[in-house]
C-alpha cells in the first residue's frame, strides 16, 4: 500500500527510540555512554552550541538507531507457533536462527539496532543464503528487554505472526533517522526514471546500518548546514531567515507537529507525503492519523500526542506543547521529576493539603517528589502493545485510574470500534466543508484496510467518483488537506477493497488509475496482473510484469506470476526459467524450490532437481514428501 500504513500501524513494531527518553518512571533503564563523540552531522551544531550538543548526545533519541552490537547470545520459543529462535555470536557476527516445528531452518545475520536501549532494543536481521547476505531486510522476531534479556518481540505475539518474514522498510525508520533509504547504495531503487522508492520495500542492503545515522538536532530543527553557512555568510538569506525553524517560535500547533512526526501513532497512521512535509500545513492533513473516538483506558507506547489531546489540560490551554513540560535536549532522567512538577505548578496552584492520599495509595509506589504531580496525574502503567514495561499515559486527568501491569498485548487500540481522525482543531474548518468530509471518508477507508474491516472500508470509498472516470483522479480536498485523488496508494487501496468484493471490473479499473498517477506503482501493477491472469488475460500479465521487471529487477513476484503464465500456455521451459528466477532473487520460498524440483526432474536434469529438491526440505521439510 505504498506508503500508506498499513506497515506503520502493523509493521512499526520496533519502539520508536524518539520516545523513549521522554517516558518518566521507567520499571528498568540502560545506561547510555557517559561520553560519545559529536556525529559527523553534528559538528557544525557543536561548534556554537556545544553545550546544548552535549546534553542531546545524553539523550535516548541520539542513540535512535545503529549497528547490532552488544547483543547477548540466547534461545526464545514462541509458545502458539513453537517457532525457536535461536542468536548466537559467530565470527562474523550475531546471528539469529529460526528452528520451525517440522524442523526447517533459516538463517538471518543480525545487523542493525533499533532503539536506545532504555526500555528494550529491537533488531534488524539480513537473509542469508547459505553463507552470503541478501540485501533484504527483517524485524527480528526477538528483541533485548532491558534488564530482562531476550524475549519475543512485540509482532510475534500476534496470531498468524510472520515470523522471519515483517519486512523493515523506509516507512518504518522514518522515526529513527533522517536518511532516506532511496540513497541507500544497496537499495533496489527503480533503475527507470522517475526515481521512487525501493522495491522489494525491504531490499535496503545489508550495510544500510553502515549509513543510516541517529537522529542529530536536523531531526527537529531542519537543515542545519544551511544554517551554518547562512550565519558563516557563506550563503545569502532574507532578514530573519536563519536556515531552520527556531522552534520556540512556531505557533503552538506548529510546534506540536515537529513531535507529533514521531509521538503521534494511532491506530493507522497514513503517509500521503511523497518528499518533505509542507510545513505552513498541518501535520494531520499530511499524514493523518486515525485514533478511537473513545478514551480507552489503555494506552500506546508511541502515543503521547494523541492521549494528551485528551487532557483537559490541553483542551484547555490552546497554547499548550510538548515543551511545556518537556526540555527537548534531555531525556527525563536528566530533566527529573521536580521539573515536570514545577510546570505543573506554573498553571495550578500545587499545595501539601489539596488530598489527603499519599502517592502510593494512589499509584502503588512511593512518590518520587515532594509534589507528587506527575505521580498522582500522570499515570505510569503497562502500554498495550509493549509487554513487560511501564510507561507514562499522557492523557492528564484529575483522577486516574489504577496501574496496570498485565495489560493483555494487542496491536490495535480499538480493533472494532469507531475510528475518528486525530485533529487539534486546525483542520476543522476545512473538514466541515462537504470536499472535507469526502476526504476524511477517504482517510477512514485506507485505514480500516489493515484492520481487515473490508465492508466500512467499501462504504467510504463508494463516497468517490467510480474508478477509471475522468474525475477518480482529479484533487478535490480544502485547502490544508493532501488529495487523496493524486495519490496511488489511495487507488491500490481501493482496488484491494474491490477485489475483496468481488468487483473484479472497479478493482481493475481502481489500479489502472494507481499506475496512470505512478508508473512505479507495482502494488497495483501485481494486483492488476493478477486480476488478469484470474481471467486468462495474458497480454496483460505479461505487460504489468514486464514493467515491473524492468524498473525493479530484485523482485521476484513478477516471475512468481509468469510461472503460472507460462504453465497456462504450454511453455514448461518458460516456468523453469521463471523459477530460476524466483529463487535467485529471493531464496528463502520453500515452493518455489519443490516447483523447481518438480520441472527439472521433468526435464531429465534429475541432479539439479535433487538439490532443488534438498533446499525446499531444509526450508520444510514438511512441504516435501518424503521420495519413493
Amino acid at each position: 500500500m505504498s506508503r500508506a500504513t498499513a506497515s506503520r500501524a502493523a509493521g512499526c513494531v520496533a519502539v520508536c527510540a524518539a520516545v523513549m527518553a521522554l517516558l518518566p518512571g521507567p520499571s528498568v533503564r540502560g545506561a547510555g555512554p557517559a561520553t560519545r563523540p559529536v556525529p559527523k552531522a553534528m559538528e557544525s551544531c557543536a561548534a556554537c552550541h556545544a553545550a546544548v550538543v552535549k546534553k542531546f548526545l545524553e539523550h535516548g533519541m541520539s542513540r535512535s538507531v545503529g549497528r547490532a552490537e552488544g547483543i547477548t547470545p540466547g534461545v526464545v520459543t514462541n509458545p502458539s507457533s513453537k517457532v525457536r529462535y535461536e542468536v548466537s555470536i559467530e565470527a562474523y557476527g550475531p546471528l539469529l536462527t529460526a528452528i520451525f516445528p517440522d524442523g526447517g531452518r533459516r538463517r538471518q545475520q543480525l545487523v542493525g539496532r533499533i532503539g536506545a536501549g532504555i526500555f528494550d532494543t529491537s533488531w534488524v536481521g539480513a537473509e542469508l543464503d547459505g553463507s552470503a547476505v541478501t540485501a533484504r531486510l527483517f524485524f527480528a522476531p526477538v528483541e533485548t528487554l532491558t534488564g530482562r534479556g531476550l524475549a519475543l518481540a512485540p509482532f510475534e505475539l500476534h496470531p498468524g505472526s510472520p515470523a522471519l518474514d515483517l519486512a523493515l522498510t523506509g516507512a518504518c525508520l522514518t522515526c529513527h533517522t533522517r536518511y532516506r533509504p532511496d540513497r541507500l547504495p544497496g537499495a533496489a531503487v527503480p533503475r527507470v526514471a522517475p526515481a521512487g522508492l525501493p522495491f522489494p520495500a525491504n531490499h535496503l542492503g545489508a550495510d544500510a546500518f553502515e549509513h543510516f545515522s541517529a537522529l542529530t538536532c536536523g531531526a527537529c530543527h531542519g537543515d542545519a548546514d544551511r544554517h551554518a553557512d547562512i550565519i558563516s555568510g557563506k550563503v545569502a538569506a532574507p532578514e530573519g531567515d536563519i536556515g531552520l525553524r527556531r522552534l520556540g517560535k512556531l505557533p503552538p500547533g506548529a510546534q506540536r507537529d515537529v513531535c507529533a512526526r514521531c509521538h503521534l501513532q494511532g491506530d493507522v497512521r497514513i503517509e500521503l507525503t511523497t518528499g518533505a512535509v509542507r510545513g505552513e500545513a498541518p501535520l494531520a492533513g499530511q499524514i493523518p492519523v486515525l485514533v478511537p473516538r473513545l478514551a480507552l483506558p489503555e494506552f500506546r507506547f508511541v502515543g503521547q500526542l494523541e492521549r494528551l489531546a485528551l487532557s483537559a489540560c490541553f483542551k484547555g490551554s490552546p497554547a499548550m506543547t510538548c515543551t511545556t513540560c518537556h526540555q527537548p535536549h534531555s531525556g527525563v532522567a536528566a530533566q527529573g521529576v521536580d521539573s515536570f512538577d514545577a510546570a505543573c505548578g506554573r498553571c495550578h496552584t500545587v499545595g501539601p493539603h489539596h488530598t489527603t492520599l499519599t502517592a502510593r495509595e494512589v499509584t502503588g509506589d512511593p512518590a518520587r517528589s515532594r509534589a507528587g504531580c506527575v505521580d498522582c496525574h500522570v499515570r505510569r502503567s503497562a502500554p498495550f502493545d509493549l509487554p513487560h514495561v511501564r510507561s507514562a499515559d499522557h492523557f492528564i486527568r484529575r483522577r486516574i485510574q489504577p496501574p496496570q501491569l498485565d495489560v493483555t498485548h494487542r496491536q490495535f487500540a480499538d480493533p472494532e470500534g469507531e475510528l475518528v481522525l486525530y485533529d487539534d482543531g486546525r483542520l476543522a474548518p476545512s473538514l466541515a466543508s462537504p470536499e472535507g468530509q469526502r476526504w476524511q471518508s477517504g482517510v477512514l477507508a485506507m485505514g480500516l484496510l489493515p484492520m481487515l474491516r473490508l465492508e466500512e472500508a467499501a462504504r467510504h470509498f463508494g463516497k468517490f467518483p467510480p474508478p477509471g472516470s475522468p474525475a477518480a483522479r482529479q484533487p478535490a480536498a480544502p485547502a490544508g488537506l493532501t488529495s487523496l485523488e493524486t495519490h496511488a496508494s489511495f487507488h491500490t487501496a481501493r482496488g484491494l477493497v474491490l477485489m475483496t468484493r468481488g468487483a473484479l471490473d472497479g478493482a481493475r479499473a481502481a489500479f489502472s488509475d494507481a499506475i496512470a498517477l505512478d508508473p512505479h506503482a507495482v502494488d497495483a501493477r501485481l494486483s492488476r496482473a493478477r486480476l488478469a491472469l484470474a481471467a486468462g488475460d495474458l497480454p496483460t500479465v505479461l505487460r504489468d510484469t514486464q514493467a515491473v521487471i524492468d524498473a525493479y529487477p530484485k523482485a521476484e513476484q513478477p516471475w512468481d506470476l509468469r510461472v503460472e503464465v507460462a504453465r497456462r500456455a504450454g511453455r514448461p521451459d518458460l516456468a523453469l526459467s521463471a523459477l530460476d528466477a524466483s529463487t535467485r532473487l529471493w531464496p528463502s520460498n520453500a515452493k518455489a524450490w519443490l516447483q523447481l524440483s518438480v520441472l527439472l526432474q521433468q526435464r531429465g536434469d534429475s541432479e539439479r532437481a535433487q538439490r532443488a529438491r534438498e533446499r525446499a526440505r531444509a526450508l520444510s521439510p514438511a512441504l516435501v514428501a518424503p521420495a519413493r
